[in-house]
């Protein structure tokens, strides 16, 4: 099934039908297909090409409504995985779990409406302007805003499909939005050659337009390779969710890390995953310093996941500590499973949902670099790493990137290959290699243009080892960030609304 065929089929619905906003659910639940683990490239485009039809010719309140259930049905299906933690790990009834879901898709939803709103509301411009320029910027500044708005929840980005085509040479300059962008470009071509707004050549132009200038951008070296190599070692320890806090897990798996750590004798750099240790810093100290004292003479550095306790507010930091006694406070935290957004929900959501450790505080903005093996690091834990910002606020001065995380909060969902996409990505953007440890996977080793150098076997005790080659210098996205993009899209949006007064 082709473009035209998807269209002509929508073309048996009207804007505001029911049977129409049917179709754009499930044109939007399709583009989950497009991700990782997936890769149903071409759905993407297709998925696209429903929606910027019903577009077309819609009035704004049409717009919007096509908009929300379109991104209903991506986000419903796209997050399902949080269905894992809140049930099967945090003991919610699997009716109010779901609920959770679908109130979060219908708020992030709200973005692709108003993307779309915006356009046909207050800009007229001939169709193909709009199909080829206008809708996919306007999508790609509301993308960018999801993911400011009350912290933000910056997933299910469309940019994402594309990190292993030609067009990912472009994320290094604009980022992970710009190639959003460009993909609605290319389905909004093929909108408006189907229905006679541009010539039948403009589309194929575009797209190896497009194609070539990517292709030529990815071959383009943004960082520089420092004279040396870093021998690593990444331990997954495997420890099932559903037992990690178990008090007779508490033993077993500290001897786990142990053990694993002390078997690497020839490596600079050893990390273990996010809150490797179920437990606290304060409670754990002659441990920790056997360990330190150990590092030392085997003239290596660790890194190891632990809660560190406030002792002036009692609350806990999810932290990743390095064997010279400095420790990284997780900044950007997650709502609901880190910290309860507003506080009088504590109580309701404590009441339905069990999840250890989910109101934190969350450390400084601006924190000292931690250091491994010599080299300053950006380190990122968890989800951090989906926010391009809290990324390169470590650059350019850091010459490696480390992510751990415990996706075994949603071990058996898509969540653990879409975050090792994400991962893949700030790897591409900022021109720095990337180790990224895990619980239970997925623990892998990315190269600075975003390719996987090395994984591990997910859902396995496993130690991934590798040599890594530290950067420095930044990529123009590292300098600019999205102001650059950002810029652009205001600029071209209000030269359109200026122009289409006088229509």
């Amino acid at each position: 099934m082709n473009c035209k065929t998807l269209c002509d089929v929508f073309s048996a619905s009207q804007p505001g039908h029911k049977l129409h906003y049917l179709i754009l659910f499930i044109a939007g639940a399709l583009l989950t297909l497009a991700f990782e683990p997936f890769n149903i490239i071409p759905l993407a485009l297709l998925s696209f090409c429903v929606l910027l039809y019903s577009w077309r010719q819609a009035s704004p309140k049409q717009t919007f409504w096509g908009g929300w259930f379109f991104s209903m049905g991506l986000q419903s299906t796209g997050v399902s995985w949080i269905f894992f933690s809140l049930h099967y790990h945090g003991n919610s009834p699997a009716p109010l779990a779901v609920l959770i879901i679908l109130l979060l898709a219908a708020y992030l939803s709200l973005y692709p409406a108003l993307a779309g709103w915006v356009v046909n509301r207050f800009i007229k411009q001939p169709a193909a302007i709009k199909l080829i320029v206008l809708y996919p910027l306007s999508w790609g500044l509301f993308e960018w805003l999801q993911g400011w708005v009350m912290t933000g929840f910056a997933w299910m980005q469309p940019g994402y499909v594309l990190i292993d085509t030609p067009l990912a040479g472009f994320a290094p300059v604009l980022g992970n939005h710009a190639l959003g962008v460009l993909l609605l470009m290319l389905s909004g071509s093929m909108v408006a050659m189907l229905f006679g707004h541009v010539k039948q050549w403009a589309p194929v132009a575009l797209f190896f337009g497009l194609l070539f200038v990517g292709y030529a951008l990815k071959h383009v070296e943004w960082t520089t390779p420092m004279d040396k190599t870093i021998k690593v070692s990444l331990i997954q320890g495997n420890v099932p969710q559903a037992i990690k806090w178990k008090r007779e897990m508490h033993v077993p798996t500290l001897e786990r890390y142990r053990d694993l750590t002390l078997q690497q004798t020839d490596a600079d750099l050893i990390i273990w995953p996010e809150t490797a240790i179920p437990g606290y810093q304060h409670r754990l100290t002659a441990y920790i310093a056997r360990l330190d004292k150990q590092m030392r003479e085997q003239n290596a550095s660790l890194l190891m996941g632990i809660f560190i306790k406030n002792p002036q507010t009692g609350r806990y930091y999810n932290s990743l500590l390095n064997s010279n006694g400095q420790a990284y406070k997780k900044r950007h935290l997650v709502p609901l499973g880190e910290y309860i957004p507003l506080r009088f929900l504590i109580e309701f959501f404590n009441r339905w949902i069990n999840i250890p450790m989910s109101d934190i505080a969350h450390g400084d903005k601006q924190q000292p670099l931690l250091t491994g093996a010599g080299q300053p690091l950006g380190v990122s834990i968890c989800f951090e790493d989906a926010f391009s910002r809290d990324v390169r606020r470590d650059l350019p001065e850091a010459t490696m990137l480390v992510n751990v995380s415990n996706d075994a909060w949603f071990d058996g969902s898509h969540e653990t290959w879409q975050h090792h996409a994400i991962a893949r990505m700030r790897a591409l953007e900022t021109g720095r290699p990337m180790l990224r440890v895990t619980n239970t996977g997925i623990t892998s080793i990315i190269n600075a243009d975003g390719s996987v150098k090395a994984i591990a076997p997910k859902a396995e005790m496993a130690v991934l080892k590798g040599e890594i080659t530290p950067r420095t210098g930044a990529t123009p996205y590292v300098k600019w960030g999205d102001v650059l993009f950002v810029t652009l899209v205001l600029i071209v949006l209000l030269i359109a609304w200026r122009f289409s007064r006088g229509r």
